[in-house]
């Protein structure tokens, strides 16, 4: 049993390191231009063995996207789903999405491209499907904290989807920004920044 599981933790310690090589190689090359036999060798691995744990480097960057799409907004329902308090939970939001981004500057500039590349196949298609599905998901989750808001009186009461997406606008424009154009200064210094402008506006006379 003992012999079992070691196995399997060394499995996925080779797996984790083969989807970071391919994560660097594929943000700075892009899909087509990226090939096998470099992820293999950037993992240390002969190209045999990487195909023991992805038939293709179709499946791999399948597998990439997914996982890290799954990873970003998990954290993002759990940093909101530990705090009690409406302005508490829209923080945590802004700041858990910020944090992501600073640890995974290679995927989000996969993301950013939209999951574009494909085959003949049609298998890196469902990349960018799997892109805008999330995304929905993330935007309805959003509008649940913003119904919240509006029904506890602290937010007006007007189209939550629009407000919503008006919030997720924001955030990644101001992440497309840092990526492209790295500055000294954290995403998550912008945080407080976020929150104003999204609650008060940009008025001069709109209040504290």
């Amino acid at each position: 049993m003992e012999k079992s599981k070691r196995k399997e933790r060394e499995f996925q310690a080779r797996r984790a390191e083969i989807l970071e090589e391919a994560e660097k190689i594929f943000a700075s090359k892009g899909f087509h231009n990226a090939t096998v036999a470099e992820i293999a060798g950037a993992s240390g691995f002969a190209i045999g063995t990487l195909y023991q744990f992805f038939e293709s480097k179709e499946k791999l960057y399948l597998t990439l996207m997914n996982e890290k799409l799954e990873r970003m907004y998990g954290e993002m329902r759990k940093a909101v789903e530990r705090k009690k308090e409406f302005f508490e939970k829209l923080e945590a939001l802004i700041r858990s999405n910020f944090h992501f981004v600073e640890r995974n500057r290679d995927f989000c500039r996969l993301l950013i491209r939209g999951g574009e590349v494909s085959t003949p196949d049609g298998s890196i298609s469902r990349v960018r499907q799997e892109i805008i599905s999330n995304y929905l998901m993330q935007i309805d989750f959003v509008e649940e904290i913003i119904q919240e808001g509006v029904s506890k009186g602290l937010l007006r009461r007007m189209d939550t989807r629009f407000m919503a997406c008006a919030l997720f606008g924001m955030l990644n424009s101001l992440k497309f920004i840092w990526i492209i154009t790295p500055k000294k200064e954290t995403l998550n210094q912008r945080v407080s920044d976020v929150m104003g402008i999204f609650l008060r506006g940009v008025r001069e006379d709109a209040g504290p």
